[in-house]
């Protein structure tokens, strides 16, 4: 029986093989090439539509370049090193509760879908490789806030400026702005005695009562007062109206005319003209004054719309729109709340803000006078 000759077989098997090894290392190559290339096809049109989400909906808070402002910063080396994608994601999409921000995630009643905070994620990640390195800011002391302290804290037993004197019933005040007294004791002795007291000479401490940047507040204007500085407190023209009022209300006009005369020192614009027949009237018709001096309150701060719209612009617009149409913010043009409420309901609200919204306070951001020019703007656009 003859054998089969395989040869040929074997020869086409083996080249069959070697073409179809060649065949699938090939497709192996350029299929690789081709889903890097679909990849980042896919992450450039991820973090275009990421940063167009961002555009819409971030900026206002955060800022164009995630420097900040309402919100945190974003653009932070140190935070992009520390936050994963999935707390960038679980942030955006519940929110952080006791802060301005809120849920974005559809799962919790926000506008996002779950791949959209994935592209926004995506645009912030792209920040981390030149991300500065952002530095929190530094508690520094003020003698003007520690001033507005002293006021409500420390007067009654030390007199107006720290200049001591005698109290209503002829009791004398123990003063602190003498330059020779203070010189005799450094800061930390101060501080030490503002925050443990002095129990021998009815001084009670103030752990309880004052924080420690409150008290650092307070030795910065002591220090003032030790270098013959002339400080003044950030007390508003407002606080001052309301306490003259309240004292007022008590039938106390030697304390009604103290606020009110110390208020007319710094008050500013057209009202400012209303101070003094007020005082006049505090002796002489007590019932003329306190009519007055409530419609006074409830008007105060009267400011100038032109300036305000200079200042809506620099602060309010980008929450409010330019126009007002409202944004992340409400619309004020025309706007009911302003319509319904006085001048000084409005102030109060702008000082303190919204809690849970991206409403911020603007205490210590914009002076009395600013905040008074923004009403009288926010004035020109109801009807």
């Amino acid at each position: 029986m003859q054998n089969e000759n395989y040869t040929k077989h074997k020869i086409i098997g083996i080249v069959l093989s070697v073409v179809l090894i060649a065949a699938v290392t090939f497709a192996f190559v350029t299929e690789t090439a081709r889903t890097e290339s679909v990849s980042a096809l896919a992450h450039k049109t991820s973090l275009q539509r990421g940063r167009q989400l961002y555009v819409d909906n971030c900026v206002s808070c955060h800022g164009s370049r995630g420097e900040g402002g309402v919100g945190s910063v974003l653009n932070n080396s140190g935070l992009l090193k520390k936050a994963s994608d999935a707390v960038l994601f679980a942030t955006i999409a519940s929110g952080r509760p006791s802060t301005v921000m809120p849920a974005w995630g559809q799962a919790y009643g926000g506008a996002f879908t779950d791949q959209e905070i994935r592209e926004i994620v995506a645009f912030i990640r792209a920040w981390e490789p030149n991300a500065p390195v952002v530095v929190a800011a530094v508690f520094v002391p003020d003698a003007a806030r520690g001033a507005s302290i002293y006021e409500t804290a420390c007067m009654v037993c030390h007199g107006e400026n720290g200049k001591g004197g005698t109290d209503l019933y002829g009791n004398p005040l123990v003063a602190l702005n003498d330059r020779t007294q203070l010189g005799k004791h450094d800061d930390a002795w101060y501080q030490q005695t503002i925050v443990n007291g002095r129990p021998a000479k009815g001084m009670p401490g103030s752990s309880n009562v004052l924080s420690a940047n409150q008290v650092s507040d307070l030795i910065a204007l002591m220090a003032a007062w030790r270098n013959g500085e002339t400080v003044v407190s950030k007390t508003t023209v407002a606080q001052l109206i309301n306490s003259a009022l309240f004292s007022l209300q008590q039938n106390d006009g030697e304390d009604a005319l103290f606020y009110l005369k110390r208020a007319k020192t710094i008050a500013f614009g057209p009202a400012i003209n209303r101070f003094d027949p007020i005082i006049s009237n505090i002796a002489t018709n007590q019932t003329a004054a306190l009519n007055d001096l409530t419609s006074l309150s409830k008007d105060w701060p009267v400011g100038d719309p032109v300036n305000g719209e200079t200042i809506y612009v620099d602060a309010c617009k980008s929450c409010h729109g330019d126009a007002g149409q409202g944004g992340v913010g409400r619309k004020l043009k025309p706007n009911q709340y302003v319509q319904d409420n006085t001048n000084a309901d409005l102030f109060q609200f702008m000082l303190v803000g919204r809690d849970g919204t991206a409403m911020r306070g603007w205490q210590d951001r914009l002076s009395e006078s600013q905040l008074a020019d923004v009403i009288a703007f926010l004035r020109t656009w109801q009807p």
